[in-house]
This record gives C-alpha cells, sequence and structure tokens, in this order.
C-alpha cells in the first residue's frame, strides 16, 4: 500500500472512530426503526447537541465518514481485481468448490452432533418411538413455516414480530404435548449449535455471518 492511499485511509478512519461508538449503540437498541441508519443518525445528532459539537464540525466529522467508506470500498475493489488476477478462472473456481464442500461437511458435522444430543435426551427420558416421530413431525412442520415466514414480506418490524412471535407460540403448545417445560428447555439447548449459550433462536431476517475470506 502506498503512503498516499495510507494517509487517505489513516485520517478519515481516525475521524470516524469519533462517531462509530454511536452507531453501535444504535444498533444495538432494541426495536430499532425499520431504517436504522435514520435512527443512528439521530442518535449521532442528539449526541453532537449535548457535547456542543457545532454544525461546521459536524458536516466535517460527516465528510470524514463518507471518504473513509468511499476509500475501503475502493480498496476492497482493488482487492478483488487483484485476487482474480491471481488465481484465474480455474482458481477460482477451485476455490469456490474447496469453500463450499468445507461448508457442507461442517453442516453435516453439526446436524450430526445435534442429532446425537437429541437422541441421548429422548433416551434419559425414556420416550416412545411413536412420541418420538410426532416430535420429528412437529419440528419439520415448524421448520417448513418458519422459512415461508423468513421469506415473506411484511408492511413493518411490529408485523414480523407478531408473526414470529406467533409462530413460535404455537410450536411451543405442540411440544407441550409431549414434553414439560423443563425437557422443552433442554431440547431447546441441545439444538442450538454448540458454543451457543440460551438466547434468542433465530436472528431472523438477517441469516448467518458468512465465513471469513479464504483468498487472502
Amino acid at each position: 500500500m502506498t503512503t498516499s492511499l495510507s494517509r487517505k485511509l489513516l485520517m478519515p478512519a481516525v475521524l470516524a472512530a469519533l462517531v462509530a461508538p454511536l452507531s453501535l449503540a444504535a444498533h444495538a437498541a432494541p426495536d430499532h426503526a425499520p431504517h436504522p441508519g435514520d435512527h443512528r443518525d439521530d442518535i449521532r445528532q442528539e449526541v453532537f447537541e449535548r457535547a456542543g459539537i457545532d454544525q461546521q464540525t459536524r458536516d466535517e466529522l460527516k465528510e470524514a465518514r463518507e471518504a473513509y467508506h468511499q476509500s475501503m470500498d475502493e480498496l476492497r475493489t482493488e482487492h478483488r481485481q487483484q485476487v482474480d488476477e491471481i488465481l484465474g478462472d480455474d482458481g477460482k473456481a477451485a476455490l469456490e468448490k474447496a469453500k463450499q464442500q468445507m461448508r457442507e461437511e461442517h453442516h453435516a458435522e453439526r446436524q450430526q452432533a445435534r442429532e446425537a444430543r437429541v437422541k441421548a435426551l429422548f433416551d434419559e427420558w425414556e420416550l416412545s418411538d411413536a412420541t418420538r416421530d410426532a416430535l420429528a413431525k412437529q419440528h419439520d412442520e415448524f421448520r417448513t413455516q418458519a422459512k415461508a415466514l423468513k421469506a415473506q414480506e411484511f408492511e413493518g418490524p411490529e408485523e414480523r414480530r407478531e408473526a414470529w412471535k406467533d409462530l413460535f407460540q404455537s410450536h411451543h403448545e405442540a411440544l407441550s404435548e409431549y414434553l414439560n417445560d423443563e425437557q422443552m428447555k433442554a431440547l431447546g439447548n441441545a439444538m442450538r449449535p454448540e458454543g451457543h449459550g440460551p438466547g434468542r433462536p433465530h436472528d431472523h431476517g438477517h441469516g448467518p455471518k458468512p465465513p471469513e475470506p479464504m483468498d487472502g
């Protein structure tokens, strides 16, 4: 990286860091507005007001932030072009195939581990085959409904939350025909990926975090 490019990236980054915590605070706030950018800007302006930062300084910070994002976009584009030139079409295809195989293997390993944890619980509870089949059917129905709900369009976030709330409630009622509250809690923990503690079952609308790049 050249010295001029380093300066171009460094100075906006330093200035942008002054307002970065505000964006994080806005993102962490529950029930944020449908347009998070607008909400973050409102919080940022409120903090500026309390800090006594004048409009000229705010404009300079905004320009610095925009310059930083533009510089990073240009750098990512340049990096991707370099990677494409180094790998070539055959190299890119091989890399994508290897990453896909690793994702599938990882998914299969997690699936097997989850099934083993669930089976261990069912054995411990001495559930009948009929009960196990009923629970498996209920799980498949829930997954189908959740997939359809995730793809559904809603007028706003409140409608989406209510829809998911109703789905989880109906799923809970269906499970309660076969399991008590303690068993349902244990089953929920067993269904989560290893290393994930109790919490919200899914981050609906956002999907899983993509894997880190493996191409440099």
